[in-house]
């Protein structure tokens, strides 16, 4: 592992994640599970990815968060 680099940045680059920014919008997540919006925005009614911040109009789940909770337990 080059200096620098920590198992995120790893599976990140591995799974894709690295092409997305820091917080991630409901289409971004769309687009990591291959599911529909209406899919994301239902799961995030249920509570399944946190606290989203609101961002303008816009809700914004930290990509932190998807790493530690749907990515990391599996890596």
């Amino acid at each position: 592992m080059k200096e620098g680099e920590n198992n995120m940045d790893n599976l990140s680059k591995t799974i894709g994640l690295n092409q997305y920014p820091d917080m991630l919008s409901p289409k971004h997540l769309a687009e990591i599970f291959g599911v529909s919006k209406n899919t994301i925005y239902k799961e995030i009614k249920l509570g399944k990815f946190g606290s989203p911040e609101q961002i303008g109009r816009e809700m914004k789940i930290p990509k932190l968060y998807i790493w530690e909770r749907f990515i990391k337990r599996y890596a």
